[in-house]
């Protein structure tokens, strides 16, 4: 546990009729529920058989916290938060997956013969009894909420456990020869749906962007990219077994051709998830020891957001809002894959989308369509590409351009000609920052007296994970780090406290959930215009850029530190060091 002190003593009582009845009572005395509901209560609970507690949280009639705390002190069980508490991996290889699952109990540590299981609800006699002839121990209790239950079972027995766990035996993968979908009966059919299924769902409420499941020699793999990070996902060591009749699965649902192994294929599959619909885009390939299958989710709803959510600050949102408002000008959004270059640009255009302006977007693919935007969809093998759509689209009279991304100079060109034609032109660049821009646009053959006369302003962007709210505690970073952060952001440094999470079932383990984006924010002024004509470097324009006010990435990511949003980690891990003096907020 979290210390060398016993986490409880004493005697404690089973689940009984009478710790029911006294429940009811000590919730009434509280004025928490009334006669008549207790009464209502009772009478489902006659048709139904479902326990007191459970009708009482199910119906919402007192949280589930509140109705665990009342039964500790009935019980004598203790109740605790399962991120309170430290588990043992040995304690949870002592009980079977098929045991914890069906008694929904999860195994914390073995100390002098006893073994403590943390579970939702008061046990009765015949489930204590059960499990510690089952573990031959001494069984220990403490209670804790069904979602803490439920998220550590899966996090360290396995995705999908009490599916593999009851579907039969099958027979080695390697011992069959059978081609096509490796299913041999109905329930081992359905139990693979269900576990596909189970796979997806799960990706969708840890809010995951991709799903990898990747077969190997000893095993298969399921990774999911949470925040930007692929992290692993525990599986039933059965699943290795089931590989062939997963891809099979989802190929079914993706309308692919499940008899086809040797070639790569990609399609499409729609889920819906509670009110909100999901699209997610399939591509298998043929590996070594199987198909690898790969799920991107894309949520509509997900996609579009407020510019102020995205985690621009107060000193930020006049520089974005001065850059969306111009007449005419390139401005561009830099950063590597998966940077949120693409979301940004989506809240940019959602906050100037107006029946006064037209906007036409040119996009490789589109992700999501934004209604009163004409959007056009990048085809390169009949010759569409973005050099000849642009060429086009200027006939139509835009206001507002946006094109997915400058790859060439073809590209780069017509863009900065449409800026000095009177269009605003918003697009991407894959730069480090956001002063390499005008390098990047000299590279490609652009002139430098057309960058200093049509690039308005430049923003680089990174995403960094929030801490964990759930699980957070306050942290000294190194001495070296101290010192950095003291030299960008001198006034913010008393005092100034730093967090780091844990690792709890709410953010899987990880100590982040979400994540914010963090900016550095290039207006071209004179002095800089200057540099780009004289074709001075990148690091001579970002340190006039700095002097005259820009915040860096890295100093950026500092404030959030101090604003106990994110981690020192975070911020060394997304934003270089770099020479140059320190920029204040």
């Amino acid at each position: 546990m979290a210390d060398d002190a016993p986490l409880h003593a004493g005697e404690k009582r089973f689940f009984s009729e009478s710790l029911m009845v006294e429940l009811a009572n000590a919730l009434e005395t509280r004025e928490r529920v009334s006669r008549r509901q207790i009464e209502d209560l009772n009478a489902r609970r006659a048709l139904t058989g479902e326990p007191f507690d459970r009708l009482l949280i199910r119906e919402g009639i007192v949280a589930e916290e509140e109705v665990l705390r009342e039964l500790s002190a009935l019980s004598g069980i203790p109740f605790r938060h399962i991120v309170d508490l430290k588990i043992d991996p040995s304690a949870v290889g002592r009980l079977h997956p098929r045991a914890a699952l069906r008694h929904k109990v999860m195994p914390l540590e073995i100390r002098g013969g006893v073994m403590t299981l943390a579970c939702c609800r008061v046990p009765d006699m015949a489930a204590a009894d059960a499990l510690r002839m089952l573990l031959d121990l001494a069984v220990d209790w403490v209670l804790c909420t069904e979602t803490d239950i439920t998220r550590t079972i899966k996090h360290f027995y396995g995705l999908g456990a009490e599916t593999i766990e009851s579907m039969p035996d099958r027979p080695r993968e390697e011992d069959t020869t059978i081609e096509g979908p490796d299913v041999s009966d109905d329930t081992a059919d359905a139990g693979v749906i269900r576990f596909v299924n189970q796979v997806i769902s799960e990706a969708i409420k840890m809010e995951a962007t991709d799903i990898h499941i990747e077969p190997f020699e000893l095993g298969l793999r399921l990774r999911y990219r949470i925040d930007g990070i692929l992290q692993d996902i525990p599986i039933p060591k059965g699943v290795a077994r089931l590989r062939k009749a997963i891809s099979s699965c989802v190929k079914i649902m993706a309308d692919m051709n499940i008899a086809e192994r040797r070639k790569p294929q990609d399609g499409r599959i729609k889920v819906r998830s509670g009110r909100d619909e999901f699209d997610l885009r399939v591509s298998i390939l043929p590996s070594s020891f199987g198909e690898t299958v790969n799920l991107r989710i894309l949520n509509r709803k997900a996609m579009f957001i407020e510019l102020e959510d995205l985690g621009l600050t107060e000193s930020q949102m006049p520089a974005v809002t001065y850059l969306s408002s111009l007449p005419h000008g390139v401005v561009l959004l830099t950063g590597p894959t998966g940077s949120g270059k693409t979301t940004t640009l989506y809240a940019l255009l959602a906050r100037i989308n107006t029946p006064e302006v037209k906007i036409i977007t040119v996009e490789d693919p589109i992700e999501y369509q934004i209604h009163g935007i004409n959007q056009i969809q990048v085809h390169p093998q009949i010759g569409l590409n973005f050099a000849s759509i642009l060429r086009s689209i200027l006939r139509h009279d835009p206001d507002i351009i946006l094109i997915g991304e400058i790859r060439d100079t073809e590209t780069a060109d017509i863009a900065v000609r449409s800026a000095l034609t009177g269009h605003l032109v918003f697009s991407t660049l894959h730069t480090n920052d956001a002063p390499s821009a005008v390098t990047r646009l000299a590279d490609m053959g652009i002139e430098p007296y057309l960058i200093s006369s049509c690039l308005e302003g430049a923003a680089a962007q990174r995403l960094v994970r929030r801490t964990c709210r759930v699980c957070r505690e306050e942290v000294t970073p190194d001495d070296v780090v101290l010192e950095e952060i003291a030299a960008a952001c001198p006034d913010r440094m008393d005092p100034a406290r730093f967090f780091r999470g844990r690792g709890c079932p709410d953010c899987n383990f990880t100590g982040y959930r979400g994540r914010i984006g963090l900016f550095e924010i290039m207006i071209l002024d004179d002095d800089i215009r200057s540099l780009i004509v004289h074709q001075r470097p990148s690091n001579e324009i970002r340190r006039t850029a700095i002097e005259h006010g820009l915040v860096t990435l890295r100093n950026d990511g500092w404030n959030r530190v101090l604003d106990g949003i994110t981690t020192v980690d975070e911020v060394m891990r997304v934003a270089r060091k770099v020479d140059a003096p320190a920029a204040k907020r």
